[in-house]
């Protein structure tokens, strides 16, 4: 993809040689690297498209030469979520953490020069992250995260570079404050592995008291390492806006990211304060490195002295360096994971179960599918074994699903297909990303339709031209399908007011009447925007993996505990949308017949395109 390098103070484009300045600074930066060491997809056990980090580390390698020939300094940061994010991760969480652990060899050889912390750097608890950080010959930080026991884990850090000597002028060192904030949601979303034992405090606040305290410490610049995306103008909050958080006195530059798109370029829309040509936001020179090890960032900065001698940035280039195919894979970061990775590869290939018939999710989004009952099934039978002989047992189970590894921003090869025969452990990896305890709710009928109601929000406005059906500012995982109650939804509807048709066994769903609901305990704990459950309210915790439970469910079919009639559909007889979907799902079209799918060629990114009538 090609990339446009930008100037962001004035919008000129800098005259051939660089930028005028008195010394230039490089800021090099990942973000949402999400274990993506060597490039590859452990679920599906093929390549991703470009070599991870270990391809990153040639192009930082190149970035680094270059800022060496141009006489500027450089620093090399990343912007979280580096440590979960696949099966790799998920069997390095279980090592020693030492400096031979394949992640922190990476990166120590890397030479980074600090880590600001992602939501999902705490996935796999609280030890294994301080365990980590100790292990790390750099820092790593989070300025609203307020741990009881932070161990090695920093607040904040200021690092030294030197500013070679450039036009007469001599060389100097330059002290760099790094500042690092979590979306304030990372407490619902990371409810269990921080409570009792951290706050999450809001980022403005928390940015302005660390940024002046920066600057009393001798830090001559300061970089936000910001872990939230660019909201559009009707999903901001003003103590997380981006823009605002970038206008915070003494940040003088912001690495964004969480959102898994690139910036500056085309994935935002128009917003104030936010140039996407230039790559500012509010006048800060930014930008964001996709995901997964898709880009490696680069901001030049040209700094000045003003009269008092402090230095300022009077000018920046910012543009992404796409890492593909072609681009040369580092043999050290290879060599540091190759045994990990053989050895997850060969754990993930183990047969655990069987099927009869295809299981996929191309059309998660527009009907229940398979997988969507065979999960429900697994954590309702785990709930049932859990509640027995409890008050609770008397409750009818219901069970959620979320529509995850269903396109959206991941791509066209973002969706989940198991053929008809054995089923692998990577299969199972796929249907469980994250690891998510499986919870129990107690709720009513009320609670029931405000969460069916949050779910349809996915859904774009329906009119009678045929649109996109899913909300692009939505992510597909938003929406849950509940088993064990049948109702409609109706796109056309405002948001609110999509759920028609809510029944259990034939009869209208009361607001007051009771149900049991099998969850995760992201959803439990409000994660995606649903309501937060209270503790009282919260059946069951149980113990066992869902990957544990669809492997169980898999090997020992049971009685299915609720008709085998979907639970929803669509209720907007007229209506029109588009379905974007993997290019493999036209085999299946069969699945959709009811919804008269018609083939209308891809897209650019490589979806397939499949209008609908609803």
């Amino acid at each position: 993809m090609n990339r446009r390098s930008t100037y962001a103070s004035t919008g000129v484009v800098p005259p051939e040689g660089g930028i005028p300045a008195e010394a230039r600074l490089r800021i090099l930066a990942t973000t949402d690297l999400h274990m993506q060491i060597v490039g590859h997809d452990y679920v599906g056990d093929r390549s991703v498209g470009h070599h991870g980090l270990a391809g990153i580390a040639t192009l930082i390698r190149t970035a680094r030469a270059e800022a060496a020939e141009q006489g500027a300094a450089c620093i090399l940061l990343d912007n979280g979520d580096l440590l979960q994010g696949n099966a790799l991760g998920d069997q390095l969480a279980q090592m020693p953490v030492t400096h031979t652990h394949p992640l922190v060899a990476c990166v120590n050889h890397l030479h980074y020069d600090g880590l600001g912390l992602g939501n999902h750097d705490l996935d796999h608890g609280l030890p294994y992250l301080r365990a980590v950080a100790g292990a790390l010959d750099m820092p790593l930080i989070s300025t609203n995260l307020h741990l009881t026991d932070p161990g090695p884990l920093r607040r904040w850090a200021v690092v030294s570079c030197l500013l070679p000597a450039v036009a007469g002028h001599p060389s100097s060192r330059l002290r760099v404050g790094l500042l690092s904030v979590l979306p304030g949601r990372t407490a619902i979303w990371n409810r269990e592995v921080l409570e009792n034992e951290a706050e999450i405090t809001c980022p403005l606040e928390s940015l302005r008291a660390a940024a002046q305290t920066l600057r009393a410490e001798g830090a001559d610049l300061t970089v936000l390492l910001a872990h939230m995306g660019i909201a559009q103008k009707e999903e901001i909050t003003a103590e997380e806006d981006i823009c605002a958080l970038a206008q915070i006195e003494g940040i003088n530059a912001v690495i964004t990211g969480h959102t898994h798109l690139r910036f500056p370029g085309e994935d935002h829309g128009p917003r104030d304060g936010v140039d996407t040509q230039t790559g500012t936001l509010s006048d800060r020179p930014a930008a964001m490195p996709g995901f997964g090890g898709s880009d490696l960032a680069v901001l030049d900065l040209a700094l000045q002295r003003d009269a008092r001698g402090a230095w300022t940035v009077s000018g920046h280039e910012s543009h992404l360096r796409d890492n593909s195919a072609q681009t040369l894979a580092d043999p050290m970061v290879l060599r540091a994971a190759r045994v990990s990775h053989i050895g997850v590869r060969r754990h993930l290939k183990e047969v655990v179960g069987h099927t009869d018939t295809a299981l996929h999710n191309y059309f998660a989004l527009a009907m229940p599918t398979p997988i969507d009952a065979l999960s429900a099934r697994a954590q309702a039978e785990v709930i049932r074994q859990g509640v027995a002989g409890t008050a609770d047992s008397e409750l009818p189970i219901l069970a959620a699903t979320a529509a995850h590894t269903a396109g959206g921003r991941g791509g066209p090869g973002h969706f989940l297909h198991i053929p008809p025969g054995a089923v692998q452990r990577r299969h199972i990896a796929g249907l469980v990303p994250y690891q998510n305890a499986i919870w129990a709710l107690r709720l009513t009928g009320a609670d029931l339709r405000r969460r069916l109601e949050k779910a349809a929000e996915v859904f774009a406005p329906l009119g009678s031209a045929d649109g996109p059906l899913l909300d692009p500012c939505r992510p597909p995982f938003h929406c849950d399908t509940i088993f064990g109650v049948s109702y409609a939804i109706d796109p056309r509807r405002p948001r609110g007011r999509r759920i028609t048709a809510l029944s259990w066994q034939g009869a209208p769903v009361r607001p007051d009447q009771k149900f049991l609901l099998a969850t995760s305990q992201f959803r439990a704990a409000g994660g995606g925007g649903f309501d937060r459950t209270a503790k009282d309210d919260v059946a069951l915790r149980s113990p066992l993996p869902l990957a544990d439970a669809l492997i169980a469910a898999l090997a020992t079919p049971q009685a299915c505990p609720w008709s085998d009639a979907p639970p929803w559909r669509f209720d907007a007889a007229g209506a029109q949308a588009v379905l974007y979907t993997s290019p493999e799902a036209l085999p299946f079209l069969q699945d959709i017949a009811h919804l008269s799918p018609t083939p209308r060629g891809m897209t650019a990114s490589g979806f397939a395109q499949i209008a609908i009538r609803l």
